[in-house]
Formats: C-alpha cells, structure tokens, sequence
C-alpha cells in the first residue's frame, strides 16, 4: 500500500468503502448557534431596531460579522468545555448547566451596554438565543460526539 492509499482510504483495503466522519450532534449546535445570531439579529433590524451600544467615544453600530463571530466563539468554547466535563465520571452535567448559566449571565451584562431600548431589547434576546441553543443542544451530547442515549 503507497502513502497516498493509506491516506485516502484510512488504511482500508482496496475496494471498500472509506470511512466517513458522521455528523454529530455537537456539530449540528455549532451550525444552529452560528445561525441563530445573526437570524435574531435579522430579524430584529427588518423590525426597525438599530443595533447599536456605547463605547468610549460614542456609539456605533454591531455589525451582523460581530455577531457570527461571538457565536461561533460561544459555540466551539462551550464544545470543548462540554468535552471536558464529558470525561468526568457522572458527565458533569449539572456542572454545564451551572457554566452555562453563569456564563450567559455575565454575558449579558454586554447588552445592558445598548443605545436605545430596542438594542438592548434586541442584544438580550441574541444572547439568551445563542446561549440556549448552547446549553441545551450540548447537554444531551456525549462522549463520541453523539446523542446520549435514552433512559428507559
């Protein structure tokens, strides 16, 4: 077997299939997380609101990339700390939902941060969003990625 049929086939013999890389439940969170962003912030300006906050020099407006961004960032930080915990002996799910909480809680102290009333209206509701889809897709993951099973 040459380098270049080991690496394409994972080492598996001639004519059978390559294994494939499933999808797994905690990519699908990824993927829901990083559109429910921006589809909450969509939504929240073809409503009329202006998305914008405070800072030191005056206000400017978040911009839709800001908000894929920080949820893509939420949403891989938050598979691998559910990863970690996964490894402890009971899963550390009451130990993720207490992250979870805690971390969506502190988050929320940026959106108080907001121009107007809308914005924060709108900033909240991204955050709460994004975060639920987090805590609560990620909850039922385990340890090879899947979904944990079903108690009778």
């Amino acid at each position: 077997m040459d380098a270049t049929e080991s690496s394409t086939t994972g080492g598996a013999a001639p004519g059978s299939t390559a294994r494939r890389p499933r999808w797994t439940r905690t990519r699908t969170v990824v993927v829901a997380a990083v559109i429910t962003g921006p589809l909450v912030y969509l939504v929240g300006t073809l409503l009329g609101v202006d998305p914008q906050v405070r800072s030191g020099t005056g206000t400017f407006e978040v911009p839709i990339s800001f908000v894929i961004g920080a949820s893509l960032t939420a949403a891989l930080g938050g598979w691998g700390v559910r990863a970690l915990l996964l490894r402890t002996r009971s899963g550390g799910r009451a130990a993720w939902y207490l992250l979870c909480a805690a971390v969506l809680l502190v988050s929320l102290a940026g959106p108080l941060g907001a121009a107007n009333p809308g914005a924060v209206a709108l900033l909240t509701l991204e955050h709460l969003a994004v975060g639920g889809v987090i805590m609560f897709g990620l909850a039922g993951a385990t340890a090879g990625g899947g979904r944990a099973a079903r108690r009778p």
